[in-house]
Formats: structure tokens, C-alpha cells, sequence
């Protein structure tokens, strides 16, 4: 008994000083951000999104789409934003659905955004209803319906297997 409340309490330990050094690490690429060293603030969130922090995860799908600090590139943003999608991050999920329906790194697909835009709108996104009745608009009464079915489906499943 007093070896496994050892090693519990080792384990324990271990995960506060991991959390502990994420938080340095997350703060340290905010701050390298602010002062726009973007390559140095990508390199930090790296480390924290490979733990699979999906706020990191977020952030460097952002950092790839727009081309800070890493060289632009759709597929890796959509890489990194899928893994933050599918832990109920709304501003990757509201990304892809942009994505979506600008046709930035996708063939563009107005009832695919229409999904995204519903899923992050169901995890509290703030700004989807602009883009959601544009993307609606564009397409029919039956996709949208399918869409709203990807969306349900999407979020019952806890955001695994969106696409």
C-alpha cells in the first residue's frame, strides 16, 4: 500500500511540473507574440500542442494559415486545427469552416461550412451567424439539412470523426 501511494504521489508530482513548465511555455510564445517574434512563439506552442493542448493546437493552425513565424500552408493550419476541432475548440472549428467556405486549402463547400459553423456555434463561438446565414444562402434547403444532420452527428460524438 505505502508503494502505491509512492508512486501515486510521484506520478502526481510529475504531472504539476509538466503542467507547470506548459503554462512557462505557453506564456513565454504569448509574450514572444505580443513582441511579434512569431517564429520564436510557434516554436513554444509547438512544444505545448504536441502535449495536446488544443488552445496551442489552435493557435498554430492560425499561425500556419496566416504565415507568422511559419511558412504559409493550408494543409499543415488544417492539420492543426482538426486536432483543436476535435477537442471542442470553437475557434478551430469556426476556422475550418472559413476555410470552408472561402475555399482556402479545401475545394470550397458551403454545406461543409455550414457544419463547422453550426459545431462551433453549439461549443460558443461568438461570431457565426453572419457567416452561417451566408453559407446557408448558398446552398439548399435539403444540404442544409444534411449539414445540421453532420453537425448533430458531430457533436454527439464528441467532435471525433467530423469529416
Amino acid at each position: 500500500m505505502a508503494m502505491k501511494t509512492s508512486i501515486q504521489r510521484t506520478l502526481f508530482c510529475a504531472l504539476l511540473l509538466s503542467t507547470a513548465a506548459h503554462a512557462g511555455l505557453w506564456e513565454d510564445g504569448y509574450a514572444d507574440y505580443q513582441r511579434k517574434d512569431y517564429a520564436s512563439a510557434v516554436a513554444k506552442w509547438q512544444i505545448v500542442a504536441d502535449t495536446g493542448d488544443r488552445d496551442a493546437q489552435s493557435l498554430l493552425g492560425l499561425m500556419h494559415f496566416a504565415g507568422q513565424g511559419t511558412p504559409q500552408s493550408y494543409p499543415n493550419a488544417i492539420i492543426w486545427l482538426r486536432k483543436a476541432a476535435s477537442q471542442g475548440e470553437p475557434k478551430a472549428q469556426f476556422k475550418l469552416g472559413s476555410m470552408y467556405a472561402n475555399g482556402q486549402g479545401f475545394t470550397r463547400d458551403y454545406q461543409k461550412a455550414a457544419m463547422w459553423f453550426l459545431i462551433a456555434e453549439s461549443s460558443g463561438h461568438p461570431e457565426t451567424a453572419k457567416p452561417l446565414k451566408k453559407a446557408t444562402a448558398e446552398i439548399s434547403e435539403n444540404d442544409l439539412m444534411v449539414a445540421r444532420r453532420w453537425a448533430k452527428t458531430c457533436i454527439k460524438r464528441e467532435f471525433q470523426n467530423c469529416e
